[in-house]
């Protein structure tokens, strides 16, 4: 790094993202297509981020993306963990197990006993949790990473499952309803829960009631296509009456 990219590089940590006008006054002796040479250079040596017109601190996404799943994580805490107990009855040793992104699955990562599984998972956080428990084998399935939800995503992942059988999955919802059944809020997650389910002999959908009928853009599963719909003490009776109708169990 040269004097002028390390210039530039300590003004955009310092302010998060700027323009390339910024930057053009930052260093007005230099010509706009030498900036854009700076900040490639910047970008692989991963200090920050192009974006159309400009630049972001890798930093400053981190902490950002850490301060979303953070609140996630700390919504309806005692709902998820009451999930998440009941989920624990159906993992034995030496099953082959996924668990999903999400904060909810993250909670599953946090209190499971320290068994001999072989466990898969796309959430990196959840593979940095499960590390420390002795005696399980964690398997990050590669892919491309969705900032948003700490998981990785696209076509290697989605063939990296194709050579994996699974005991049992532990998918996550992020809405539900009776007419579009779970749904995510991205297409490349959606393919991947899919892919997840195909390979599962147990279906377990890890949902909390505060995803009722709520509306995402991709459906990833009707009823018919889980097991064990585990949720708290939210579940209509009526809404009950509709899983026990499509083969799903609700606990």
């Amino acid at each position: 790094m040269n004097d002028r990219q390390k210039l530039v590089n300590d003004y955009i940590q310092s302010n998060s993202e700027v323009s390339l006008s910024d930057l053009k006054e930052l260093v007005p002796n230099v010509s706009e297509m030498t900036i854009r040479r700076d900040l490639e250079a910047l970008e692989a040596e991963g200090r920050i981020v192009r974006i159309h017109g400009g630049a972001r601190s890798v930093k400053a996404i981190n902490m950002l993306v850490e301060d979303v799943f953070s609140k996630r994580f700390a919504t309806n805490v005692d709902k998820k963990r009451q999930i998440c107990e009941k989920a624990l009855k159906y993992i034995e040793d030496n099953h082959s197990i996924y668990i999903d992104a999400g904060s909810t699955t993250m909670m599953l990562a946090e209190i499971l006993p320290d068994k001999n599984l072989l466990i898969s998972t796309c959430g990196i956080n959840i593979a940095a949790e499960l590390l420390k428990k002795k005696n399980c084998m964690v398997n990050l399935i590669g892919g491309e990473v969705n900032k948003n939800s700490i998981s990785t995503y696209g076509p290697a992942a989605k063939a990296a499952l194709e050579n994996i059988n699974l005991d049992i999955a532990f998918v996550a919802s992020t809405a539900f309803s009776a007419k579009n059944g779970f749904m995510c809020g991205n297409v490349h997650d959606c393919e991947i829960k899919r892919e997840v389910l195909s390979r599962a002999t147990t279906r377990i959908m890890l949902m909390d009631s505060s995803k009722i009928d709520n509306m995402m853009p991709y459906t990833f599963a009707r009823p018919e296509d889980i097991d064990v719909l585990i949720s708290d003490d939210g579940i209509a009776d009526e809404l009950r009456d509709f899983f026990a109708d499509n083969g799903t169990l609700v606990l």
